[in-house]
């Protein structure tokens, strides 16, 4: 579908396995999360570098130059980058996720319009506007449509080339609802409103997108229900709809990784003022850290049991005896398993935080920046200890939410 010469390059760049090219660049990507954090954006370097080395890619299928990762290989990338640095971590995932995502409604040929830049990048802001803004309008301009609209989020949108805008976002001025579309709108088209002043992820560059009169023609439009379970790609993480729920559970699995590696590093040489040995040396310390390392490899393992089950059971497309959309008993714990592994992981990097001392509050130790990352990772609406609840009510008879079976159909 897409040329030649884009396929050529994955099949060379797949000779190496992911997880060893992250490995081969982890100080390039640990310097780029230390110059994200006085931009307040991923590096432009940093954002070629990881383009290509396939960062954005992987999710995407065999024909549009990706490989075409499950979920559990998915969520392996994204915390292995997130343990270097969070930041750098987080545009990871966002950016690999929304690649993929967007394609599975899409028209062919924009697909193959949009992949056929190996260093394709769509950014999406969805979230509400900060300041000032022209609305959440869309209006029909002929055979394609109008907008004026702001959203916060759009991470890593400095190194965007294309913006996506869900059409459930927007008001449509001739209905008073949402518009029956969704968009694509390229770079040069919207605006990066600088918002994005925060302490966790601080490198993400999740600023606000805004969009003036723009008009969006009609083969850049997409359907309504732009995310829904896809009937054209083989790979069940299409149909899978926590697709952006355990990309974000992985950066806060690897956030936490970072931290407990960081502060072994530190126990081999920190004597805490009033005492007599190092850290490494003291029993509590030593129970803390065993209790740590069971607590995280328990969430991860919950979240890509979970995930393997889950896709197990989606198996291959309807046509070809595999089903559409999950059944609730496979769907709710993928659900859970990754809220419970961010809120896991915020209250490992918590205890480790306290237990490092005033060295894991100096801006100088690896610890105080993860802090602020897994506190960050947490605070996400997808993965946020709200669903402890949500999910609760369904094991004593009620039913689920709207919004879970809303995202399920996307």
């Amino acid at each position: 579908m897409v040329r030649s010469e884009i396929l050529a390059r994955r099949d060379e760049i797949s000779k190496t396995p992911i997880l060893s090219r992250i490995a081969a660049i982890r100080d390039e990507l640990a310097a780029a999360g230390d110059e994200a954090q006085q931009l307040r954006h991923l590096p432009a370097w940093a954002s070629r570098l990881m383009a290509d080395q396939g960062l954005y890619r992987f999710a995407l299928p065999l024909e549009l130059g990706g490989e075409n990762l499950t979920a559990r290989e998915q969520i392996e990338v994204v915390e292995a980058v997130s343990a270097i640095d969070g930041s750098v971590g987080w545009c990871t995932h966002i950016s690999s996720e929304i690649n993929s995502l967007i394609i599975r409604q899409m028209d062919p040929a924009l697909a193959q319009k949009v992949f056929d830049d190996w260093g394709a990048l769509v950014c999406s802001g969805h979230g509400p506007a900060n300041g000032p803004n022209p609305g959440r309008k869309a209006t029909r301009d002929g055979d394609g449509w109008r907008l004026n609209y702001q959203g916060s989020f759009a991470s890593n949108c400095h190194n965007a080339n294309w913006n996506y805008l869900m059409g459930a976002m927007t008001i449509d001025d001739a209905t008073g609802k949402p518009a029956q579309a969704s968009f694509m709108i390229p770079e040069g088209e919207f605006e990066i409103i600088d918002t994005w002043d925060t302490a966790g992820m601080r490198g993400s560059g999740s600023q606000d997108v805004r969009m003036t009169d723009c008009y969006v023609p009609p083969e850049h439009v997409l359907p309504f229900r732009s995310l829904a379970p896809s009937n054209t790609w083989d790979n069940p993480t299409y149909r899978n709809p926590t697709h952006a729920v355990y990309n974000k559970a992985a950066v806060a699995l690897g956030v936490c990784r970072g931290a407990l590696d960081s502060f072994m590093e530190l126990a081999q040489a920190k004597t805490p003022w009033g005492t007599s040995s190092v850290l490494k040396d003291q029993a509590q310390i030593q129970y803390r850290i065993g209790k740590a390392q069971a607590e995280l490899l328990a969430a991860r393992a919950f979240v890509m049991e979970s995930q393997d089950r889950l896709e197990a059971h989606l198996g291959p497309l309807p046509k070809d005896g595999g089903r559409l959309e999950p059944e609730w008993e496979y769907f709710w714990p993928a659900l859970l398993s990754c809220a419970h592994a961010a809120q896991t992981g915020r209250e490992i990097v918590s205890m480790i935080n306290n237990t490092a001392g005033t060295t894991g509050s100096q801006m100088s130790s690896p610890l105080e920046r993860q802090l602020r990352d897994a506190h960050q990772a947490a605070n996400h609406a997808l993965i946020s200890y709200r669903h402890y609840e949500d999910l609760g009510k369904t094991f004593v008879g009620h039913d689920p939410s709207p919004g879970y079976m809303e995202l399920r159909r996307a």
